[in-house]
């Protein structure tokens, strides 16, 4: 009996040497494959007593070794020294990585903001070209004007339409009866001209000169077609002011308290000079041809363009 339990014994502890050898073979193995990893393992004295071994000792595997708690420890391979694994940033704006931006999709308004703008570009092309054909026929206009004005002053000399004188380049018409201003306006307009409108002081001086030499105007007063609406003076038909700006001659002086302007004699004086009349008071009155009011119109015109083309 005691033959039979110590064959036991052997036989156990065989079967617990054989099992660790090839437990050992097998973490062997393990090192092997994974380089330089180090493994923890649990080493069997072969001279301790097999019952004095815990049970699960007896049948020890690697699933027992990575299931345990105390389960040994396989350390990483050393890194090499001169290399920097994963340093992390200084938490400056350079070390700052701004993930990638979603593409934008395309917006549909900047696209009609840059078909606006083409058909604008388009637009002043042609408005350039426009002002440009305009200054052009401004120019040939300035020319035929310029050729009309010479053309009149040379046939000034022309014999003026009935009822008219010829007073230096001009025409005009010297009633001898007495009429309201609203009425005299309408004698001249169904004549053919207008009320009498003296624009320039060459033109004032050369009709003065011509009623104070004149036996049948001198001493007489006449209508003109100046009118006050409230403000200022002016001549109703060109709407020009009758007084410049900064005018300091004594004529352009306009006395009394009426809205209707005449020439009126000074007997003291014996000059004629501008007075605001009452419109209803009656009066004679002077009328100028039509061709004397285009002519001043195209006068102005081309003083106008004149002007602008010197700026």
């Amino acid at each position: 009996m005691d033959e039979t339990i110590s064959v036991g014994r052997d036989m156990r502890w065989i079967f617990i040497s054989l099992h660790a050898t090839v437990v050992s073979l097998l973490l062997s193995t393990v090192v092997a494959e994974h380089g330089s990893k180090k493994v923890e393992i649990i080493h069997l004295n072969p001279n301790s007593d097999p019952s004095m071994l815990p049970v699960w000792h007896h049948f020890l595997s690697l699933e027992d070794l990575a299931l345990r708690e105390d389960k040994p420890k396989i350390l990483g391979p050393t890194i090499p020294t001169g290399y920097v694994v994963n340093k992390p940033g200084s938490g400056g704006a350079n070390d700052r990585v701004d993930p990638p931006k979603p593409p934008q999709p395309i917006d549909k308004q900047s696209q009609q903001v840059t078909e606006t703008d083409l058909y604008l570009l388009g637009a002043i092309e042609k408005l350039v070209y426009r002002v440009d054909l305009m200054d052009k026929r401004l120019r040939r206009t300035e020319e035929l004007l310029q050729h009309v004005i010479e053309g009149g002053s040379n046939q000034r000399e022309d014999p003026c339409p009935g009822n008219f004188t010829r007073v230096a380049r001009n025409c005009y018409h010297f009633s001898e009866r007495q009429f309201n201003w609203k009425s005299a306006m309408s004698m001249c307009k169904s004549l053919g001209g207008n009320l009498l409108e003296l624009e320039s002081k060459e033109e004032y001086t050369e009709f003065i000169t011509f009623l104070l030499a004149d036996k049948q105007t001198r001493g007489h007063d006449f209508w003109t077609g100046g009118l006050n609406p409230g403000l200022l003076w002016i001549w109703a038909n060109s709407a020009q002011p009758v007084v410049k700006k900064n005018s300091n001659r004594p004529e352009d002086e306009i006395a009394g308290n009426g809205r209707c302007l005449k020439i009126a004699y000074n007997t003291n004086s014996r000059i004629y000079h501008y007075y605001g009349a009452d419109c209803g008071a009656r009066q004679r009155y002077v009328c100028e041809h039509e061709e004397n009011t285009t002519l001043r119109a195209l006068r102005r015109i081309h003083k106008a363009l004149k002007d602008k083309s010197e700026l």
